[in-house]
């Protein structure tokens, strides 16, 4: 068959039609034999030009050569080749496709269909007034338990970390936790997101002792809203500012956090050794994380994006809508803090090691680039827990293909946190009241309707 058919075919114009299809992406497209030179060319042109666009990238066959008419072994051996290679790549584009398919069946629900990362725009948040700082306001996203799966023993509250915002918990964590019964809220960080402040925009968006303030602050206001012990979850350079926040709540206010979650945090002491650890290990890889970091070439170069905080397997759509919110999410020019000043903060107090100190979970990817598996070890021990490892999962294990298994360890922890029938102890004592009074006040309080964020 082989011969019989290439007989008909040159081999240069073989050639000149793979080199078009190779180099300009879509497959050639396989057409009846044209009745003349002037259709052969023509259809070549068509199946090389991508759509929409005008020339075709590669040379195709010009006028004077014919596509068809040259026999003999060359033309049999042109189509040979062209055949074989035509099997291998429809086989390598069909390995594709399933493993395609097996990652966005992955990224949840458990029914199979993958929640697609939704580029429209997001509605209005609620904004919660800095306290202190005339005209500031933080973004607030989530609310109230949507769900009847009565976990809702604490107010989970979450916290990003550097370049993200609080969108980065609305994907998935914010509807998951709000539909097994927990009210959840994420905020964003002073200069991030949709957070307002008044003048012009600063090149750092605060201290460390700043934005733990404003998370305390807001653990409060939450505590207020619900009557309810508030638990923490920080990511990242998040998890640096929570820790601070929580020392600091501990001592006020020890009632007010029943639990502090730190997903890849950054350890107590900071992020010097981190960047000493890769620095020796793999230069490298050191080289292409301050790289990203310094000009931010994460949210133009959606390989390094996925290198630094993302699993290989994500689907590409997910890591370019990512790249967007990060750059729309952090205004160019504004850092979250400032690295040089914030040495003179650290170590950041371990309040999970403090007699009567709140619950601690730590936990993170192995496959984490940013934050190790020594600064996972480091912040476990700081607080006197062993660190649960993700396996799988990158930097950004709430937007990756394994978040759910992330939410799943964030949600075992938080079912062990005090519940409802503590709640009149934790009540009374501040409310003031004792015995029968403090547990009809706490009835009255679990039992009211969810209120809305709007409340702030």
């Amino acid at each position: 068959v082989v011969s019989s058919v290439g007989a008909r075919l040159s081999a240069r114009g073989l050639a000149r039609a793979m080199a078009c299809s190779f180099c300009i992406g879509p497959p050639l497209h396989l057409v009846p034999p044209p009745t003349s030179a002037g259709t052969a060319r023509a259809a070549l042109r068509a199946a090389a030009r991508p759509s929409g666009s005008g020339e075709p990238l590669a040379a195709c066959p010009s006028e004077g050569e014919s596509v068809f008419g040259t026999s003999g072994p060359r033309g049999s051996l042109a189509l040979g080749l062209a055949l074989a290679t035509l099997a291998v790549t429809t086989h390598a584009h069909r390995r594709q496709q399933q493993r395609r398919r097996r990652r966005e069946g992955c990224l949840l629900p458990r029914s199979g269909r993958r929640v697609a990362v939704s580029t429209a725009a997001a509605p209005a948040a609620a904004l919660f007034s800095v306290p202190g700082v005339e005209g500031a306001a933080l973004e607030v996203l989530g609310g109230p338990a949507i769900g009847s799966h009565g976990g809702g023993g604490v107010t989970l509250l979450l916290v990003h970390g550097s370049y993200r915002a609080a969108w980065c918990w609305e994907p998935y964590f914010l509807d998951f936790f709000r539909s097994r019964g927990f009210d959840t809220y994420a905020l964003s960080l002073r200069g991030q997101g949709s957070s307002i402040r008044p003048g012009t925009p600063p090149p750092v968006a605060g201290t460390l002792e700043e934005h733990a303030s404003d998370v305390a602050a807001f653990a409060a206001k939450l505590q207020q809203l619900h009557g309810r012990p508030v638990a923490v979850l920080g990511h990242s350079f998040g998890g640096l500012i929570v820790q601070q926040a929580v020392a600091d709540m501990s001592g006020r206010s020890p009632s007010l956090v029943a639990g502090m979650a730190l997903l890849a945090s950054v350890p107590p002491s900071g992020n010097a050794g981190l960047v000493g650890r890769y620095l020796w290990r793999s230069p490298w890889l050191a080289a292409r994380i301050t790289w990203g970091f310094a000009t931010r070439a994460f949210e133009r170069d959606a390989g390094l994006c996925r290198e630094l905080f993302f699993e290989s397997e994500m689907a590409d759509e997910d890591v370019k809508v990512y790249m967007q919110r990060m750059k729309d999410g952090c205004p160019a020019g504004t850092r979250l803090l400032d690295l040089r000043a914030l040495a003179g903060s650290l170590p950041v107090p371990a309040a999970g090691s403090l007699a009567g100190g709140p619950a601690v979970l730590v936990f993170g990817g192995d496959k984490d680039v940013i934050v190790d598996a020594e600064a996972l070890d480091e912040t476990a021990r700081a607080h006197g827990v062993t660190p649960v490892r993700l396996p799988g999962a990158a930097h950004d294990a709430m937007l990756g293909p394994r978040w759910r298994d992330a939410a799943e360890v964030l949600l075992a922890w938080l079912q062990t946190l005090p519940r409802r029938e503590r709640d009149d102890l934790f009540l009374s004592r501040g409310c003031g009241l004792e015995g029968p009074a403090a547990r009809a006040s706490a009835s009255w309080l679990l039992s009211s309707k969810p209120r809305t964020a709007a409340t702030f």
